[in-house]
């Protein structure tokens, strides 16, 4: 009798199978991994410009105040926003040499490059940026991003450490 050599159609099944059950263990982990990158992504950025805000608010006694219109976005090429002017100072209008800090140093402070800047955007959408508000009185101060159509947003204020989420576009704590 002659052997055939190949697998017979009951034990391709089973192998597809098996590969079926890992991928569907896999894929879900995949997801919640990338997820979990994304916000650490955000909560660093995020870490950095609350460091340039608070080094902003020593040395001029409030908070950058970005532009009249709330939620400015900033970085990838958002390079002209009043909040970006004032944080790097470059075309900032407080933050000028011709004026001097509440410690006595003199303007046209650079708290965080204008590259660091750039290169944040928004992981969970990258043709979106992040957005920067600032109470009229430059007492407290909101990050945030959307994380996409009908999920949280992510968002920081001055009073908070960590990365909160909110159904609804956040606001800047009440002065």
């Amino acid at each position: 009798m002659k052997q055939r050599k190949g697998f017979t159609l009951i034990e391709l099944m089973i192998v597809i199978a098996i590969i079926i059950i890992l991928a569907a263990i896999a894929i879900p982990n995949y997801l919640r991994m990338t997820d979990r990158a994304r916000r650490s992504r955000v909560a660093g950025d995020f870490v950095s410009l609350a460091t340039a805000n608070e080094a902003y608010l020593v040395d001029w006694g409030y908070y950058p105040m970005g532009t009249a219109i709330a939620n400015e976005p900033f970085g990838k090429d958002k390079m002209d926003g009043k909040y970006v002017a004032e944080i790097t100072g470059v075309g900032a209008t407080h933050n000028v040499s011709t004026k001097t800090t509440l410690t006595g140093e003199k303007g046209g402070i650079d708290y965080i490059k204008a590259a660091t800047i750039n290169g944040m955007y928004n992981p969970f959408i990258p043709d979106e940026w992040y957005f920067y508000s600032c109470s009229t009185n430059g007492i407290h101060w909101l990050l945030y991003v959307s994380t996409g159509s009908g999920k949280p947003y992510l968002y920081r204020t001055d009073m908070v450490t960590d990365l909160q989420e909110s159904a609804t576009t956040p606001s800047v704590p009440a002065e």
